[in-house]
């Protein structure tokens, strides 16, 4: 079973403002304060100073159903998309019904759902989180990058819980002819990959990454007076396979990743004026580790065997001024089985399910805030103090089923459920998922989707003590329509059409700290047209158009409001031209409305002399359009050695991420995202 992974000890909105605090800073941008008018919080995605955490753990079955609301690209399209610096995994911002908060990230808030509504996989198993630093760079290594799957909406039963999207990286296997390497330096720090044969039936590669602007720069300072040590991030990925024979095989995965956070807030900063606890000096430390054995088996007969035995371990140390202390380590036991088959002609079924066994040990001292994004407000320093330690124990499982018929050459039907067991909140779910699609043509196929989904709520708000363990889990709803139609010389085009209804939303109480109480529902319509760069030609890419509205309700007051990634219109074209085997260009337009903020419309006093922010409308304001412009270019010298250079928002757009504001609220000013840049990076490869 998959569930909300992220358990935090610091609450999302302290730790949105330190990351983009930070990120801001080294990429010559400021973020904006507590108490500034801001654009879409930071993903939580990011690396989050973890309290105790139940980590997605979820193998996973290709669905043999039609692709609705799937997007498959592959490893090579990615790696060389402009403004991406030659990460994969931040190519996908660019794909339809995708928002991001701003340059910082490029984790994706997916069709009116939150980043940390999302399930994330690598080769069928769990990753800690998918993005350093909040989504400055990706911790998978891009030269393994097969292929990654976007699922959109309406995603299978073989799929864990959520009610965002899903996305599922698919790793290359290791190379067998010989031993050789890749060495990638970028701007922003280096990765190294070794593979190769150990004998004719087993091989390997294990590779790493590590940021170096912390050994060029010390420290920076923003605008507010906060003084930050440049962040420091690594990660590294191994696989061991071993062929047993032409029907078994074992593979052997080790990955895992870290970073580091630093940072202190002089007591006469403006910072520390609107938020006195954190005053001083900070730092965030937080890790992952996960290893595991997989076995799949072809028993011929169409029948297909794949399980999985795995450990992964979370380590988080934060410490917030006097806002926070807080330590944890959650450490979990995983073992999932899943069996394909084909019963009889024309229909294939799928059984699987997985159990989990978690102990989680945590200290946490924190000013309890209980902010949600149903408050428009966040404030720390009046919040009350709360202490926890305690050492808890949980135990999961889930079961699924699916079964395609392919009723004719043009129908097809599947039906699937997915039963969900969760023994921490006590709670139990059985989903129905079903998808039908007719080929109108050879090359014309219309698909339709619909399933109920679940998902775990965030850690903070379920700790005993900080939290109710009388939640329930978030629900939603997904509906979707869509046509797609294959053209000549690789061209294509796909056309959807989805609804999205979400409900036990979980909003602050004075009484019992959090309970269901919110709701929210997007609708929208996607456009893609693409170019495969194997259809011929020189030119290859796609445009992705997004039309849309998301909104949230708080149903105990009634106010609704914009969802904090409501942008109504979002627009990416790709294009990159191969002008010969050494040289490809390539440019990206990406364009969307602004995000909605909430507006600062005075001040007041409050009973401690400490000037506080009055609030307008939540998300009652938009920023001004967001658009930039990347181009770059790629240079093969030679089979070893490979260049590129990247100019990033080449027209130097000044697109706002916020709003700043001075100690007493009555000055305020922009808040601007990436300058003009250029970037470059050296591929060599042995």
């Amino acid at each position: 079973m998959t569930r909300r992974a992220t358990m935090k000890a610091l609450p999302s909105a302290v730790w949105s403002s330190v990351c983009l605090l930070a990120l801001g800073s080294a990429q010559a941008q400021s973020a904006a304060e507590p108490g500034a008018e801001p654009a879409a919080a930071a993903p939580a995605s990011a690396p989050a100073a973890s309290a105790p955490s139940l980590p997605r753990v979820e193998i996973t079955t290709r669905s043999e159903r039609a692709p609705t609301s799937r997007s498959v690209m592959s490893g090579d399209e990615l790696r060389s998309v402009p403004g991406t610096a030659g990460d994969t995994m931040k190519a996908l911002q660019a794909l339809p019904g995708v928002a991001v908060a701003d340059d910082s990230s490029a984790a994706p808030a997916v069709r009116g759902s939150r980043p940390d509504d999302n399930l994330y996989y690598v080769d069928f198993l769990p990753v800690g989180y998918l993005f350093h630093m909040g989504g400055l760079v990706s911790t998978v290594h891009s030269d393994l990058v097969r292929q990654f799957e976007l699922y959109s909406a309406a995603f299978g039963p073989e799929y864990g819980d959520a009610i965002g999207a899903v996305l599922d990286v698919t790793l290359r296997n290791p190379r067998t002819d010989r031993l050789g390497g890749v060495l990638n330096v970028s701007l922003l720090g280096a990765d190294a990959l070794i593979e190769g044969p150990v004998n004719e039936n087993q091989s390997f590669y294990f590779a790493v990454k590590r940021s170096y602007i912390d050994l060029l720069l010390d420290t920076v300072e923003d605008d507010s007076g906060v003084i930050i040590s440049v962040p420091r991030y690594w990660d590294y990925q191994g696989k061991y396979l071993w062929n047993l024979n032409a029907d078994h095989q074992l593979s052997f995965h080790a990955t895992g990743a870290a970073d580091k956070l630093e940072f202190r807030v002089p007591s006469g900063s403006t910072l520390a004026t609107q938020e006195p606890v954190l005053a001083g000096d900070s730092a965030v430390n937080t890790g992952y580790g996960t290893q595991a054995v997989v076995w799949d088996g072809d028993f011929g007969g169409s029948v297909r065997n794949k399980a999985a035995f795995g450990r992964t371990v979370d380590r988080n140390t934060s410490s917030i001024g006097t806002a926070l202390q807080a330590t944890s380590r959650a450490s979990t036991l995983f073992l999932r089985e899943q069996l394909r088959f084909k019963p009889a002609p024309g229909h294939d079924s799928s059984i699987g399910g997985s159990v989990e066994s978690m102990k989680i040990d945590y200290d946490i001292d924190a000013q309890n805030a209980r902010c949600t994004e149903f408050d428009p407000e966040c404030d720390y320093t009046s919040a009350p103090r709360q202490q926890a330690r305690d050492s808890l124990r949980a135990k999961f499982g889930n079961a699924y089923a699916s079964h395609r018929w392919q009723a004719t050459d043009a129908w097809g039907l599947s039906l699937g459920v997915h039963h969900t067991r969760d023994g921490y909140l006590g709670r139990r779910y059985t989903e129905p998922r079903l998808g039908v699609e007719w080929k109108s043509s050879p090359d014309t196929t219309f698909t339709a989707a619909w399933g109920r989904h679940n998902q775990f709520p965030a850690g903070e708000q379920v700790i005993p003590g900080f939290g109710n363990t009388g939640l329930w889990h978030l629900r939603a709803t997904h509906s979707v329509l869509g046509v797609a139609q294959k053209l000549d010389r690789g061209w294509s085009w796909k056309l959807e059409a989805y609804q999205k209804k979400f409900s036990d939303f979980v909003v602050s109480d004075p009484t019992v700290n959090y309970v269901n109480g919110g709701s929210g529902r997007s609708r929208g319509a996607e456009l893609l047209v693409k170019k495969d760069p194997n259809g011929g030609g020189k030119l290859s890419g796609w445009l992705a158009l997004s039309l849309s509205k998301a909104r949230r309700q708080n149903d105990i007051t009634g106010r609704e409001f914009p969802f904090d990634f409501d942008q109504p219109v979002i627009a990416h074209l790709v294009m990159q031209y191969r002008q010969s085997e050494r040289w490809m260009y390539g440019a990206k337009w990406s364009y969307h409305t602004g995000s909605p903020y909430t507006p600062i419309t005075g001040s007041y006093v409050d009973t401690d002399g400490r000037t506080r922010p009055t609030y307008g409308e939540l998300n009652g304001e938009r920023l001004p359009a967001y658009h930039r412009l990347d181009l770059r270019a790629d240079w093969k010298l030679s089979p070893r050695y490979s260049f590129y250079g990247e100019l990033i928002n080449a027209y130097a757009r000044k697109n706002l991420s916020g709003y700043s504001y001075n100690a007493d609220y009555s000055e305020r000013k922009p808040v601007t995202q990436l300058p003009l840049l250029l970037s470059f990076g050296v591929l060599i490869k042995f």
